[in-house]
């Protein structure tokens, strides 16, 4: 196996968001692109990083191929690229090997073992029956959940009407609203089948605000006591699902 990622550090943001939930992750490569999927031992949150073969600038694979590895080794040898450098990404020595080629003004090559990391079985995230769906730059979510992260525990997504979508905390002494409507170009889609709040996790949806730097947009999908989805559309390429629990409102 050989692939090319344009842009190592945009693919090091996307490693770190799985690394935060687990420590080991597969990378499954086949025909189509590779996927990445990491599913937290409480069973809270989940991500999936989904790249198709066409974003890779080189992509030479053979049938179904699989490398597992730590990702806080890995994220060591990422650390080292300077913007701009490219990721090869392959397989040596009949497969046990994982190496890992920084390539930009210097070529830096480093190679480890390939682990036997077992790969969660997920569903289709996105076949989920949701109230509420629509699609927000993504600097909006990061800004909101950094203001939210220094007043409270708790972020609510939430639909009143058909026009409006609020990403607040709880309500107390010190609050924070983002308040968006049809009106507002930082809200590019939405979709209201009936009025919905949902209360998530803080400290989870921190764990995926630095991909809010290398994405444009993001889908979010919610409702009523049900899971939040976010799909993070990466610039470089490539696409990010999450999916996070409920806490009871």
């Amino acid at each position: 196996m050989r692939i090319v990622y344009p842009e190592t550090k945009v693919f090091q943001s996307m490693v770190e968001a799985l690394g935060k939930i687990v420590n080991e992750v597969a990378l499954i490569a086949d025909e189509e692109g590779i996927v990445m999927k990491a599913l937290d031992p409480a069973q809270v949150a989940l991500i999936q990083v989904k790249i198709n073969k066409d974003v890779f600038l080189e992509y030479e694979v053979e049938g179904r191929e699989s490398i597992g590895f730590n990702i806080a080794n890995v994220l060591k040898f990422m650390k080292r690229a300077k913007k701009g450098y490219q990721l090869e990404l392959g397989t040596e020595e009949g497969g046990s090997k994982f190496r890992i080629m920084l390539r930009g003004t210097l070529i830096k090559k480093y190679t480890i073992l390939n682990l036997d990391v077992p790969e969660p079985e997920v569903p289709d995230l996105s076949s989920l029956n949701y109230s509420v769906k629509g699609s927000i730059l993504a600097s909006v979510l990061g800004n909101a959940i950094k203001d939210i992260e220094a007043i409270s525990d708790t972020v609510y997504f939430e639909a009143p009407d058909t026009d409006t979508l609020l990403i607040k905390s709880g309500e107390g002494e010190a609050a924070s609203v983002t308040k968006l409507t049809r009106a507002s170009t930082a809200l590019i889609e939405l979709e209201v089948n009936e009025p919905a709040k949902g209360a998530y996790d803080v400290s989870f949806l921190k764990n995926v605000v630095s991909l809010t730097k290398v994405s444009d947009t993001i889908d979010f999908m919610f409702g009523n006591d049900t899971p939040l989805y976010l799909k993070f559309s990466i610039i470089a390429g490539g696409e990010v699902e999450y999916l996070l629990a409920p806490q009871a409102i």
